[in-house]
């Protein structure tokens, strides 16, 4: 019971002060890239794309910890441009304290090098830009405080604390930059530029800047020059990292992924283990994150992750499911056999 209220506590103080809204994220970034960066919004490899993703975050601790995500885009090819729609909810804590983004993404393709001979050396820009509107809630009614509770244990039903307000609208925007080649991509994104003021008590609450670094290099494990069949991936090794910072808070992710069609699994480590020598411990550790995914077919690719909590948390969180669906349609299979597309992983 004192467990229990402790992190009641907590996450009241996250709901109701004015400090920073939960930070979501998924550990299946590259099943919708546009998490990461506009950058990525109509590299489906020819024609559309649709992804879900959903996440189960710390099922152990009370009140739930949700996100989902919707994203819809397209390639268009004759004007170098992917255009997308992205539907994103993030819900945390007994109070429902929810985040509800809907925005608009455009990306554009620039070559930079081509290739020449049989050197694969031909290098491509992408930047991107993000708007979106966020509505920001809580559920004021599901909250308990300290003056409810009464010396015989029950509860009243009234508080002294003053309602806040239940919702919160503002507009943002972030804008990134992607570089790749057959073999390499990195980039970075800038996002919440309007640093939006996202109270809910009247008070000032702005959103930092948040920055994320990205990239990653693909190994095949058979020569390239190899001819392979249509719609079959070569067998690869992915490395990939993921950095992000917002004001003092930061965090990484680094790891690999093994893809032989269809299958695909991967591991990584979310923290940053650099030791602090003033507390003589390590920093931010989280989790430790295992996936596998499977293309049911040329359209059709489901992955299911789980992290493994390894922080101070070890024990009390349920550990974090995922699950994600991306389905590819309108594909141009002709046009698809022509097309330079980054080479990050599918989840």
């Amino acid at each position: 019971m004192k467990k229990t209220i402790h992190i009641g506590v907590a996450i009241l103080l996250l709901t109701l002060g004015d400090l920073y809204a939960q930070v979501s994220h998924f550990s299946q970034f590259y099943s919708t890239p546009m998490t990461i960066a506009p950058s990525f919004t109509g590299m489906t490899g020819g024609g559309s794309r649709l992804s879900l993703n959903y996440r189960d975050q710390w099922p152990k601790i009370p009140g739930v910890f949700t996100t989902f995500a919707v994203g819809l885009d397209h390639d268009f090819k004759r004007a170098n441009s992917g255009i997308g729609i992205f539907l994103f909810r993030d819900q945390a804590g007994t109070g429902n304290l929810a985040a509800t983004d809907m925005g608009v993404l455009y990306s554009y393709k620039i070559q930079m090098a081509e290739n020449v001979g049989y050197k694969k050396n031909a290098w491509f820009l992408r930047p991107g830009i993000y708007f979106r509107y966020t509505n920001r809630s809580l559920n004021f009614d599901k909250l308990t405080f300290g003056d409810q509770f009464l010396s015989d244990g029950s509860l009243k039903d009234k508080t002294i604390e003053v309602r806040p307000l239940e919702k919160k609208g503002y507009i943002d925007f972030a804008a990134s930059l992607l570089a790749y080649s057959e073999d390499y991509w990195g980039g970075f994104t800038v996002d919440h530029l309007l640093e939006p003021n996202q109270s809910l008590t009247g008070g000032s609450a702005t959103v930092p800047v948040k920055l994320d670094l990205f990239g990653g290099y693909k190994l095949l494990l058979v020569q390239k020059r190899r001819r392979q069949r249509y719609g079959v991936e070569p067998e690869s090794v992915t490395f990939t990292m993921h950095y992000r910072i917002q004001d003092k808070y930061d965090q990484l992710d680094l790891g690999a992924y093994w893809t032989k069609d269809p299958f695909t699994l991967g591991a990584w480590f979310r923290g940053i283990p650099i030791l602090d020598a003033d507390k003589g411990k390590y920093g931010s550790i989280d989790a430790i994150i295992v996936l596998v995914g499977i293309k049911i077919n040329e359209s059709i690719k489901i992955g299911y992750s789980y992290d493994i909590t390894i922080s101070k948390l070890l024990g009390h969180t349920g550990g974090s499911h995922e699950i994600s669906l991306v389905y590819n349609f309108n594909k141009n299979l002709e046009g698809l056999r022509r097309r330079a597309v980054v080479p990050c992983p599918s989840f």
